[in-house]
C-alpha cells in the first residue's frame, strides 16, 4: 500500500475561512457535528455558498480542520474577538496542513527572526526546493503554487503577523490568549506567532 502523502494542496479552499466558520458556529458546536455539516451541503443554511461543488470542497476542509485541533478550542474560538479568532484560525491551519506548517516553521520563523521580509519569492523559493525532494509536490501544476502562496500570505496578513512584506508579533492580542495555549499544551503557537513564551 503506497505511503499517504505528507503534503496536500487543500489549503487553497479559502485561507482561513473566518466567515465560514462564524456561520456554522451551531453546527461546530453542536452534538452531531458531522452529520449537521453534510446537511449543511445540501441546504446551505449557513455559509451562502452558491455551487453545491464549491461548498462541499469548502465544507471538507471545515471539517477536516475541527477535527484536528483540540475539542476545547472551538468552545473558547467563539468567545473570541475577531482578532483574536482570525489569529486562533492560523492556528488551526498550521495544525491541519504540514505544508503550511512547514512554510511558516522554515520561512516565516527563520525571516522574523532574522529581520528579513516575507515576499512572494520566499515563499516560491521553499515550494521549488520541496518540489526538488518531494515527487508529489513536483506534480503540483504552477497554478496551484501560486495559489499556495498567495493564500499562505494573505492568511498571514488576516491573522495580524504580516503587514506588506513585514513580519511582526500580533498586536493588542491579551495575554488570557496565550494562556488558553498554555493549557492546553500548546506553547508552541506563540513562537510560531513572534511571542516570547514567559506567560506565567
Amino acid at each position: 500500500m503506497p505511503e499517504e502523502n505528507v503534503y496536500d494542496a487543500n489549503f487553497t479552499a479559502g485561507g482561513l475561512l473566518h466567515h465560514e466558520f462564524i456561520a456554522l458556529e451551531k453546527v461546530i458546536l453542536g452534538n452531531a457535528f458531522e452529520e449537521a455539516l453534510k446537511l449543511e451541503e445540501s441546504q446551505n443554511q449557513f455559509v451562502g455558498i452558491k455551487t453545491i461543488a464549491a461548498r462541499k470542497r469548502v465544507l471538507a476542509e471545515v471539517k477536516r480542520r475541527v477535527l484536528h485541533v483540540p475539542e476545547a478550542f472551538w468552545n473558547q474560538f467563539y468567545q473570541w474577538s475577531e482578532k483574536e479568532q482570525k489569529l486562533a484560525l492560523l492556528y488551526v491551519c498550521l495544525k491541519t496542513y504540514r505544508l503550511v506548517f512547514d512554510i511558516h516553521w522554515e520561512v516565516s520563523l527563520n525571516k522574523f527572526k532574522t529581520g528579513s521580509a516575507l515576499d512572494a519569492y520566499s515563499v516560491s523559493m521553499f515550494l521549488d526546493e520541496l518540489a526538488s525532494k518531494d515527487d508529489y509536490v513536483a506534480h503540483w501544476s504552477s497554478s496551484t503554487m501560486y495559489k499556495l502562496n498567495v493564500q499562505y500570505r494573505k492568511a498571514l496578513k488576516d491573522s495580524g503577523l504580516l503587514t506588506k512584506a513585514i513580519l511582526r508579533k500580533p498586536l493588542g492580542i491579551p495575554e488570557s490568549f496565550w494562556t488558553f495555549f498554555k493549557t492546553i499544551d500548546e506553547s508552541w503557537w506563540m513562537e510560531a506567532c513572534f511571542v516570547p513564551n514567559n506567560i506565567e
